[in-house]
Order: structure tokens, then sequence, then C-alpha cells
């Protein structure tokens, strides 16, 4: 599986990673992404985000489908969301290479870290995945 969700930390940025772990992130459902300014971007597979994340909400566009995920700090000053834009003509399998987008207001480097170290772990194996088999799910609103 090849990422490009490695961190490359120097040693004065050491810092924001043990600041990024020590964060705790709650899943947000039923909000509408936030899609304003991008911060960061990762290419990778969807299995990989949905095995590290869940399922991603789904919004449907005329352009196509907008798959995300939303997120909350837990001592709820900050939040982030991830999201991929995928054409109507795309077909989407497991494997299928997704660019995912983080978007965010303040607190932007704990987020991006956070994000990178939890695909990482999950790629390496040292953190176990939280969704293994639910690829081929996407929550979205019944009505």
């Amino acid at each position: 599986m090849r990422t490009q969700s490695a961190v490359n930390i120097r040693p004065s940025r050491a810092h924001e990673v043990k600041d990024a772990a020590q964060h705790m992130f709650a899943r947000v459902l039923g909000k509408r992404p936030r899609l304003r300014t991008t911060k960061s971007s990762t290419v990778d597979q969807l299995v990989l985000f949905v095995e590290t994340f869940g399922p991603p909400e789904r919004a449907r566009r005329r352009s196509g489908n907008l798959l995300f995920w939303n997120f909350v700090r837990k001592d709820a000053v900050g939040s982030f969301s991830l999201f991929a834009r995928v054409s109507r003509q795309a077909k989407l399998h497991p494997r299928s290479e997704v660019e995912v987008q983080l978007s965010a207001g303040a607190g932007v480097s704990s987020f991006r870290n956070w994000t990178a170290l939890r695909l990482a772990g999950v790629e390496s194996g040292e953190d176990n995945p939280l969704f293994i088999g639910g690829r081929a799910f996407v929550m979205e609103p019944i009505n």
C-alpha cells in the first residue's frame, strides 16, 4: 500500500507532534463539512481512510459525490473536516486512489499531525484499524 501520509518531523517541530498525540478527537455525524480553505491534502487508497476514520458520510452533488469525515477536538475548541470530491464517472472501490483534503479554521497543525500520525499508524500496523470491512459503506441522511 502506498501512502503520502508519512510525517517528516524536524527537531524544532517535535513539540507539535507531541501536542497532536495529546489531543483527542471525536467524529461528528450529520453536520455539513467545512469546505472553505483547504490546508493540506494527501493521496492514498480509500480503504486506508475508511479503516482509519470509519465509513465516510456522503453528500450527493451534481458533479459527483462528496465523501467526508468531520471531527471535533475533545475540549470542543476546534474542529476540522476531511473530504474527497469524487466525480460521477469514477467507479470507487477499496483500492481506488483518492485525494483527501483537510479543511479547518484554527489549530491546523495539530489536526494535520493527528491525521498523518493516525494514517501512518494504521498503515504500518502500529495502531489497530477501527473499522475493518466497512469499506463498502457510506453514511448519509435518510430524510
